[in-house]
């Protein structure tokens, strides 16, 4: 049952299956999809609202021009998804214990978002911004980070020598968190 320009909240239910399934231009508001299984689907220029997408399984699933907005997507593995034309922007949601491993992140949007643990492992995040975005103890690894705003963002710890940096912008705030491997003391 592929779907096309709809809206799927709790009035209109939910699509009896997910898996193998195509939703283009489709608004998707209020649902609890905690540990769901989307596995393989394709989400082609949709947008989340306002959805618990807690540890939903998203292994091979394609994510082409999505946003989710004011979502809760904690401990979600986004490394499983397939990699073609995968682009996705983040505006207040809840992305703490997330997973973006191999990933091209380029220009990618994180607004007003938590990622508390969240784990940055060899993706491409050339451009992205990260406004406003709390990133107490994130891991960033491997990564290219050039041109990245973390200018706004707080709590972050990054090894400067462990990814590539080119114009990166950050606050003096963040200073501390880019030194911290040194264990020096800045005042």
């Amino acid at each position: 049952m592929d779907l096309f320009n709809q809206l799927v909240d709790p009035t209109t239910g939910t699509p009896d299956q997910w898996p193998y399934q195509l939703f283009e231009q489709c608004t998707f508001k209020d649902l609890n999809l905690s540990k769901a299984i989307v596995a393989s689907a394709n989400f082609i220029n949709c947008r989340f609202e306002d959805c618990d997408l807690s540890m939903i399984v998203l292994e091979g699933t394609k994510l082409d021009d999505v946003v989710f907005v004011r979502c809760k997507l904690t401990s979600v593995n986004f490394g499983l998804c397939s990699a073609f034309g995968f682009h996705i922007d983040f505006q207040e949601c809840q992305l703490d214990y997330t997973s973006f491993s191999n990933r091209n992140l380029k220009k990618t949007r994180f607004v007003d978002c938590s990622m508390r643990e969240a784990r940055f492992i060899s993706c491409d995040l050339s451009g992205a911004a990260f406004k406003n975005c709390n990133l107490e103890l994130a891991l960033f690894s491997a990564n290219t980070l050039a041109q990245v705003d973390f200018s706004s963002s707080y709590n972050l710890e990054l090894d400067p020598d462990a990814n590539k940096l080119k114009k990166t912008k950050f606050s003096l705030h963040s200073l501390p968190g880019l030194l911290t491997k040194y264990d020096i003391v800045v005042k």
